[in-house]
């Protein structure tokens, strides 16, 4: 803004202000608003006039009122009024109502700060390639700060390639070898945190990656997740350096600092730092260096760290230090030692004066390659867990403090729940109403425990708003059970992907939060994310986990039970004609976790998508099959077993063999046969749990068909599963049914051999078929 277009008066005003009487500042204060209350008085007494309008808002934009400015020209049409209100907009970083009032007088700017404004929007938005437009045409005396900011967006490219990369480079040439067929190669990642006497931490994260197929190209998406209300990400630089020795800097256009969750405004302040590194090919070393400041622990005394060993892909080199305060007492342990292939996970400790530096250093770390049923990463990572935590009290008086408000309820919230419970006969079934109330009616969002902070949002608002993730859900949930009389608890816990919590080694390893009821002196666990899972059941995830359990008067830790309900039942009724056509009705029923899996798939997948699977399935049983129809019962009671029926009908069902006919292999149970895929295994096979299928097949023959061949009975018993399939003949219809039952969870990598050739007998006898012929 040109001081020439503003009136005498202000000018005056402008130049007291900048001192030029020498008058105190409270002179200057007293003037401003001398002549703010004249301009107001002036508008009351004339407020349709545009010129003053105009000239009070120049004079509270020059003064830095921007909220004054904006209110005096929301609703101008004209285009200098538009212009002013633009840029009080994006003083006020209010950039989405500054965007569109910018968009709409674009082709009036000629004022250089408004331009330079425009351009600032236009890079908040992310909308470069026209913000480096904009900035091109900003003229004095704005270019200067115009040009720094071109700088900052565009990349920039060097020639000569670092000695230290090629040096890193040449180190790990043997290694780059040994491991020629994978993706990519991390040559070093050095991690570093401080803990400072403040009780902040700085943590520094270098990291050198070489990209060696197509596959490994997804490492040009750097992403650093990071909580906004008290961390902040210091990006030093982040460089690709290609094969002919180019480095190509990423600019701001190469960088996003966005929330994770947009479409849910109590967790705005989780956020990912990501980096989209320029001119990534085959071949291509990406480098990157960045610090992320917290301005306070997690309980503004006490931290917890997991370091994890393996990765995706190769590490030639990685190291990470632990910088703390002398008097700092710092435990740590270590899980699946196992799997380290022998590296040591011990530290190196030195002491000076002030500090104590924990330090370990590895080198050609194996990366983990999945495995058909393998464990959770928990389970087979190596990890060190680092914790100044001394005692669980410490933890249990932490997040008691967080939650311990936020179970209030509105008097509104009380009727509701009044009414939602009314004329329950017990406290089993009062818990029920109000988990099965929060489990279908609160929309969850999937952020981990910890992710977008540790303190959870007001029971009411949580109500309110209908949303909430873990931590919301469950205090909204401990808050109505409470109201309704119950004893009820939060609960943190770490799921089979967190590494487990030990009652000698308090830490905050958790991943999130659910809720548990006292009835009749037990303890029962819900999880109200779990929106499909019936009371009393736990998802698989959570299932056999150590938790922290939050009473009134301490804590207590305790093991979640794991569920031995899940079944599957199916049944097939085929009544086959003379023809050897078939009409065929199957059921699929469930219990137990298998009931929340097919309670989510029945009620979220679309329509056509399940007729198509159940075609698909037809087609398996019988390749000339036609559906007729098919029903889901039980989807929203969780009183109730959820249901998939179907009635299809095939032509020519039986498999010919001359004058004989066979009944095709019915393998209902459906044996996964890629479990025994691999000579050798590095990670023992995870079932997830201990289930049963159970299938029973009802086939009537027609009555020119008798039974030639029918198969013998199988009883196979082996310590991870059993199995059985008896056959009987009553009446001209075949009935044979199939039981699966898994007994142990694990199947050792010591225990593969012997159980691949157990399940390899399974396969085998399965194929076994039924053969008849017809009645001379």
């Amino acid at each position: 803004m040109s001081l020439r277009l503003l009136p005498k008066l202000i000018l005056a005003l402008f130049l007291l202000w900048c001192g030029g009487c020498g008058s105190s500042v409270d002179d200057l204060y007293a003037s401003y608003n001398k002549q703010f209350r004249s301009y107001e008085n002036r508008i009351k007494k004339d407020p349709a006039n545009y010129d003053l309008k105009m000239e009070f808002a120049k004079f509270c934009y020059l003064f830095k009122n921007y909220d004054k400015t904006k209110e005096l020209l929301k609703g101008e049409e004209r285009p200098q009024a538009k212009i002013l209100l633009a840029k009080a907009y994006t003083q006020l970083k209010e950039y989405d109502y500054a965007i569109e009032a910018f968009e709409q007088v674009e082709d009036s700017l000629t004022d250089p700060e408004a331009r330079y404004l425009y351009a600032r929007v236009l890079e908040a938005k992310n909308l470069y390639p026209r913000a480096i437009e904009v900035y091109g045409a900003v003229g004095a005396p704005y270019r200067e700060r115009a040009q720094k900011r071109l700088r900052a967006i565009k990349t920039k490219i060097e020639i000569e390639t670092p000695s230290h990369i090629s040096a890193l480079t040449n180190e790990a040439s043997d290694f780059l070898q040994e491991i020629s067929d994978e993706a990519a190669i991390i040559l070093s990642v050095e991690e570093e945190m401080e803990i400072t006497e403040q009780n902040t931490s700085i943590s520094t994260l270098y990291v050198v990656e070489k990209v060696l197929s197509e596959r490994g190209k997804s490492l040009a998406e750097v992403e650093i997740g990071y909580d906004s209300t008290y961390e902040r990400v210091e990006l030093e630089y982040a460089r690709s350096i290609t094969q002919q020795g180019k480095m190509v800097y990423a600019g701001k256009e190469n960088i996003r600092d966005v929330t994770k969750y947009l479409n849910f405004p109590l967790y705005s302040n989780a956020k990912a730092f990501i980096i989209s590194m320029p001119s990534v090919d085959v071949g291509t070393v990406i480098e990157y260096k960045l610090k992320i400041y917290s301005s306070k622990l997690v309980n503004k005394d006490d931290f917890s760290i997991l370091y994890r060993l393996r990765e995706q892909y190769p590490i030639y080199k990685a190291s990470f230090a632990l910088k703390v305060p002398t008097q700092r007492k710092v435990n740590y342990k270590f899980f699946n030692q196992e799997y380290s292939n022998n590296i040591d996970l011990h530290p190196k400790v030195t002491e000076d004066a002030t500090t104590t530096l924990y330090s370990w250093h590895f080198k050609k770390v194996k990366p983990i390659i999945p495995e058909e049923n393998m464990p959770p990463y928990s389970y087979i990572n190596p990890a060190i867990l680092i914790s100044s935590f001394d005692n669980w009290d410490e933890v249990y008086s932490w997040w008691h403090a967080l939650y311990k408000d936020k179970l209030t309820l509105s008097e509104e919230t009380k009727r509701f729940l009044k009414e939602l419970i009314q004329g329950t006969a017990s406290n089993d079934e009062k818990a029920k109403k109000i988990y099965e109330f929060c489990a279908k009616n609160i929309r969850y969002v999937a952020v981990e425990y910890g992710r977008s902070g540790y303190e959870p949002h007001q029971a009411e608002e949580v109500y309110v708003n209908r949303y909430g993730d873990c931590k919301d859900q469950a205090t909204l949930l401990v808050a109505m059970l409470r109201e309704a009389g119950l004893d009820a608890y939060p609960v943190l816990i770490p799921t089979r992907d967190a590494y487990a919590i030990e009652e000698g080694f308090p830490s905050l390893n958790f991943n999130h939060a659910i809720a548990v009821v006292r009835l009749n002196g037990n303890f029962i666990f819900m999880d109200p994310t779990s929106n499909t899972t019936s009371f009393k059941d736990l998802p698989l995830s959570d299932q056999d986990r150590d938790t922290l359990v939050f009473l009134e008067d301490g804590y207590k830790i305790l093991k979640t039970p794991v569920g031995k309900n899940n079944k599957i039942f199916y049944t097939m009724d085929i009544a086959i004609d003379e023809q050897e056509n078939a009409s065929i009705k199957r059921n699929v029923r469930t219990q137990g976790a298998y009931s929340s899996y097919q309670r989510w798939y029945l009620k979220y997948t679309h329509p056509a998508t399940i007729k198509e699977d159940i075609e698909n399935k037809m087609v398996l049983i019988s390749p000339f099959s036609k559906l007729i129809d098919y029903k889901i019962e039980n989807v929203d009671n969780f009183d109730l077993s959820p249901t998939l029926e179907y009635l299809f009908t095939t032509e020519k069902f039986l498999n010919p063999a001359k004058d004989l006919r066979i009944i095709p292999v019915l393998n209902e149970i459906d044996i996964n046969h890629s479990l025994i895929a691999k000579e050798k295994r590095e990670f023992p096979i995870d079932f997830s749990g201990l289930f049963t299928k159970v299938a029973q097949i009802s086939i009537v023959l027609p009555l020119d068909l008798r039974i030639r061949y029918l198969p013998d009975d199988v009883d196979v018993s082996t310590d991870w599963f059993d199995f059985t399939v008896s056959y009987k003949i009553e009446a001209g219809t075949l009935n044979f049914s199939q039981q699966f039952l898994i007994k142990k969870r694990f199947v050792e990598v010591e225990e593969y051999d012997e159980f691949r050739e157990a399940l390899k007998n399974v396969c085998y006898l399965l194929r076994e078929e039924a053969i008849l012929e017809k009645v001379q």
